[in-house]
């Protein structure tokens, strides 16, 4: 009996050390979606795949937990090849979801391309998660 017992703190290390080890090697992050919008938080936001050519690009990126900083970025690409990059956001271990985007007045308030665009998620400079949406007619001011 005391043999048993004394192999219980090897054991219980074990679990201790393979969920940790599991927290790390799992998928960084849970999910991704573009969004409508001028805010800087998911609910100051509207889920969308279809935007306007003079809306705010957004994407938020979900991350699983984990137990270190992450350094989380995106990288637009549209029709014609046009690429843009997001500065990079650092998110501690608290943090469980990130909003990047492109705001449209910052790009010279020039309208977004038509068509098909991707945009591409990296967490620590790796990608992860790759999204399509559509930018449609319909932003610019009319004539007059």
């Amino acid at each position: 009996m005391k043999r048993k017992l004394a192999l219980l703190p090897l054991l219980v290390g074990a679990i201790v050390l393979t969920a940790l080890l599991t927290a790390c090697s799992g998928a960084l992050v849970r999910e991704v979606y573009t969004a409508a919008g001028d805010g800087t938080t998911p609910d100051e936001l509207v889920k969308t795949t279809t935007f306007r050519s003079d809306d705010d690009l957004n994407v938020v990126v979900r991350l699983n937990a984990h137990n270190r900083e992450l350094i989380v970025s995106a990288t637009f690409t549209g029709p014609g090849g046009e690429v843009y990059v997001t500065d990079p956001l650092e998110a501690g271990t608290t943090v469980t979801q990130v909003v990047l985007g492109l705001d449209w007045e910052a790009q010279g308030a020039v309208f977004w391309a038509e068509g098909e665009w991707q945009v591409d998620i990296y967490v620590d400079n790796q990608i992860e998660k790759i999204v399509r949406f559509t930018v449609q007619a319909g932003g610019a001011p009319a004539a007059g």
